[in-house]
């Protein structure tokens, strides 16, 4: 007879292939088996938790956090114990943070800096994507080593003169380099040139206020980067992957380019899928500064139509734990203010509330979104992104039924306010399983297992 650490019984599994009632037995922190509904054979169990009626979901699986980020002169507090424990109370259970250099410091150090940091106190597992900019065109013979450490995803950003910014020759290189490894170049896509222009152009008037942040950076600025990066791709014959897209017109470029034979991916976030700019004009507006930034309401309901098609590949947070003081203290000028806004907590939940319960979402698309694609495009999948057996026994149990109303003061997260503060959520986490043990939820572990840190394999682009 054989004999499980826990047994779930009686919920719907669902994968980004479909959904199923079935049970899901975890031994040795993985899936050991999944059996349809009343298959199962005769066995004993540390555990058995009734998910009658529950959704039983991969962990969620965050492909875009900035775990204590530095932003200008403003380095944020939080470490990766604060950051995972944010995580797992919103059911993602593996992060991919970005290991970006430091001024001085090489991709590399970078890396091993950023490893022995998740090392202390990381309660999810952990994956690292490497930086390169115009700073580290020297440095591109470090890929090889990157590559052997488990890190197959480098991003390059295309704005931020001499401080992140890549040019095309590094972009290319990076791309090219790469390419036998099965690697992935992810960018941050908006026109270095009309920005600065723009920014010129207000500072005429003096200190450029934040609400300004929509001028500054238009959607032509990221649909511009976009068309322009994809060129480069093209003649590179490489993959990219596009973070924070914030329009329909730069996900409708990606995917022409993808049916042209270019394997291109969009991520989106959920500020960008719900919020707009009209966050910009209220009470504590700056709080909502983010690169690209908060869009029109059209085409903020134009990029959630096309989300809810099947025409965007992940749903990531782009997590940054700033506090209210880190944007009061240049809301007067834009130019010197710290971007992005915290989100690994509210991720999961407000997707499956937004897009599942309010718009008919199928489950197993926002498993797609949610996990499954970050994982496979991170080079963790299948070992994340799935409920089969030999895979990681991290899961979410669900419930359609249940309300709350997100509040900065009731989440874990180490920031002091939420882009979605009051926002009511239907369905709730009932549970979370990560590496077999349930860390969230009655009967919960008083502490997490420790995460572990994850090799990259090669990224499935097809």
């Amino acid at each position: 007879m054989p004999e499980f650490d826990l047994v779930l019984t009686g919920g719907t599994v669902a994968n980004a292939d479909g959904d199923f009632r079935a049970d899901v037995a975890v031994a040795g922190g993985r899936v050991a088996a999944v059996w349809p509904a009343g298959a199962a054979p005769a066995y004993t169990a540390g555990e058995v938790r009734d998910c009658t009626g529950q959704w039983i979901l991969p962990g969620g699986v965050d492909p875009h956090v900035h775990v204590g980020i530095t932003f200008g002169d403003v380095v944020t507090s939080e470490g990766h114990e604060a950051c995972t424990r944010a995580a797992l109370a919103g059911g993602t259970t593996t992060i991919v943070d970005f290991a970006i250099p430091r001024p001085g410091q090489d991709p590399l150090t970078a890396v091993l800096e950023r490893q022995e940091g998740a090392r202390r106190g990381a309660v999810t597992d952990y994956a690292l994507h490497g930086c390169f900019t115009d700073e580290h065109v020297g440095n591109l013979d470090q890929i090889d080593e990157l590559v052997r450490l488990g890190v197959r995803s480098i991003k390059v950003y295309t704005t931020y003169r001499d401080e992140l910014m890549a040019g095309d020759k590094l972009i290319a290189a990076v791309m090219s380099a790469l390419r036998p490894h099965q690697g992935l170049t992810y960018v941050h896509a908006e026109d270095n040139t009309t920005i600065e222009r723009l920014l010129a152009e207000l500072a005429d008037a003096g200190p450029i206020p934040y609400e300004k942040i929509v001028e500054a950076r238009p959607e032509s600025a990221e649909e511009k980067a976009v068309a322009h990066v994809l060129a480069l791709a093209r003649e590179q014959r490489a993959p990219v992957y596009f973070v924070h897209q914030s329009t329909p017109a730069a996900t409708e470029l990606t995917r022409a380019a993808r049916a042209a034979g270019v394997q291109a991916f969009s991520e989106v976030c959920p500020h960008y899928l719900l919020l707009d700019e009209s966050a910009y004009d209220g009470r504590s507006g700056e709080c909502f500064t983010c690169c690209p930034p908060l869009r029109a309401r059209p085409t903020v309901d134009a990029l959630l139509a096309r989300t809810l098609a099947g025409q965007v590949d992940t749903i990531a947070s782009d997590h940054c734990a700033f506090r209210r003081e880190h944007k009061s203290a240049n809301a007067h000028e834009l130019r010197q203010m710290p971007f992005g806004m915290p989100g690994v907590q509210t991720r999961l939940p407000v997707v499956l509330s937004e897009l599942v319960v309010h718009r008919g979402l199928p489950v197993s698309a926002a498993v797609e979104l949610l996990s499954a694609g970050p994982a496979r495009l991170s080079g963790l999948y299948p070992r994340k992104g799935v409920i089969r057996a030999g895979s990681d026994a991290d899961l979410v149990l669900w419930s359609r039924d249940g309300e709350t109303e997100i509040s900065a003061a009731g989440l874990e997260q180490a920031s002091d306010y939420t882009p979605f503060e009051g926002l009511r959520v239907h369905g709730r986490i009932t549970a979370v399983v990560r590496a077999g043990v349930v860390v969230i939820g009655d009967g919960a572990a008083a502490d997490p297992p420790a995460g572990r840190l994850l090799p990259s394999g090669p990224i499935i682009v097809d």
